[in-house]
């Protein structure tokens, strides 16, 4: 990446860390006049005491269009695709936020949204790919890496959401996520791919300012949808030079780790017990990992520094052979499978 490219990097870093501190004051002020506020008497498993303002997702969303219209990015089909896509998302889950929409729109909110990104060109080009193993032809190709596209955004969408339940958990693992993307896009030279992990990482670390605990502000549904929506998306555009799609593939599962492991956790946790999927309850990772003594703050950490590991392994797992490449993803979802047999042993 050339030196004005990096230059622009470190001026979106800074302008969206600051904006971003700005537009969240300013909306942490006007929420209560907007009705835009978390009751901890609407659900049992609310921590907070007192109302606290739901505008994560909407400083995160000002920040993206400011960034983009100033720095002069509206020319990237990429970056227009995910920002009009990401705006859909934004609007059903902000709508959700005041409303309490159920769970068939919301996911209507994110297929629509899935459907727009694809209609700009950002999708999955595996079953068109010559290194996959499957090759079904036209256009069964197209159609199998639409599908597989609009269930990878829309579960990530899900993780993120769901595992938003504690101050500084999912804005923590955005930032870490966006700082990794930000790195392999600079090593990669993919311009459009870098811009957004430096957007989204400065948005996220303004709001992890009001966020962390103890929280001045949530992000709601408009926020942890709007993230997991984004940083799906991000990992879609991701072409590694060089390097085999056999040792790359499933780098993106290991970067949302920690989130695919809680939605994990909690979606067969609760059909093993009967439980509604899409309810909220207290049975998420850091919940379970408070039961066996860990602190809620230091398991929120431990939760960040798992994302981490996660990610520098999927980083080396580049430069490895495929075969061994993929024995290192099999064994760390091994001991996945492991971490969730562990937590969910006499559960109730």
């Amino acid at each position: 990446m050339s030196d004005f490219q990096l230059s622009t990097l470190f001026q979106l870093l800074l302008f969206t860390s600051v904006i971003g501190l700005v537009i969240s004051y300013f909306m942490n002020k006007t929420a209560p006049k907007l009705g835009l506020m978390d009751d901890p008497q609407s659900a049992e498993h609310k921590l907070h005491k007192t109302p606290i303002p739901l505008t994560g997702g909407t400083t995160i969303m000002g920040v993206m269009w400011l960034s983009v219209y100033i720095f002069g990015l509206t020319d990237h089909q990429s970056v227009m695709g995910i920002l009009l896509a990401s705006t859909i998302i934004y609007l059903f889950g902000l709508w959700d936020d005041l409303k309490h929409l159920s769970a068939k729109m919301k996911l209507m909110g994110q297929y629509l949204g899935s459907m727009l990104l694809v209609k700009h060109g950002v999708q999955i080009h595996l079953f068109d790919s010559p290194e996959f193993f499957i090759q079904p032809g036209a256009p069964w190709d197209n159609i199998l890496n639409i599908a597989l596209t609009v269930f990878w955004v829309i579960t990530i969408v899900n993780a993120f959401n769901l595992i938003d339940s504690f101050d500084g958990l999912a804005v923590g693992l955005s930032s870490l996520s966006a700082s990794f993307f930000l790195v392999i896009s600079i090593a990669s030279g993919q311009t459009e791919m870098a811009y957004f992990g430096a957007i989204i990482l400065g948005s996220t670390l303004a709001v992890y300012y009001f966020n962390s605990h103890p929280a001045k502000c949530f992000l709601g549904d408009s926020g942890a949808q709007t993230l997991g929506f984004i940083l799906a998306s991000i990992a879609i555009l991701y072409r590694p030079d060089a390097v085999s799609q056999l040792s790359s593939w499933f780098v993106p599962i290991l970067v949302f780790g920690v989130p695919l492991f809680d939605l994990s956790l909690v979606f067969f946790s609760r059909l093993r017990r009967g439980k509604k999927i899409h309810s909220a309850s207290k049975d998420h990772t850091y919940h379970r990992l408070s039961e066996k003594g860990v602190d809620l703050d230091r398991a929120v950490l431990l939760m960040h520094g798992v994302s981490l590991i996660l990610s520098v392994i999927g980083f080396l797992c580049l430069n490895l052979p495929s075969f061994l490449a993929n024995i290192f993803f099999f064994f760390i979802i091994g001991l996945g499978v492991f971490a969730f047999f562990v937590l969910d042993k006499n559960y109730k």
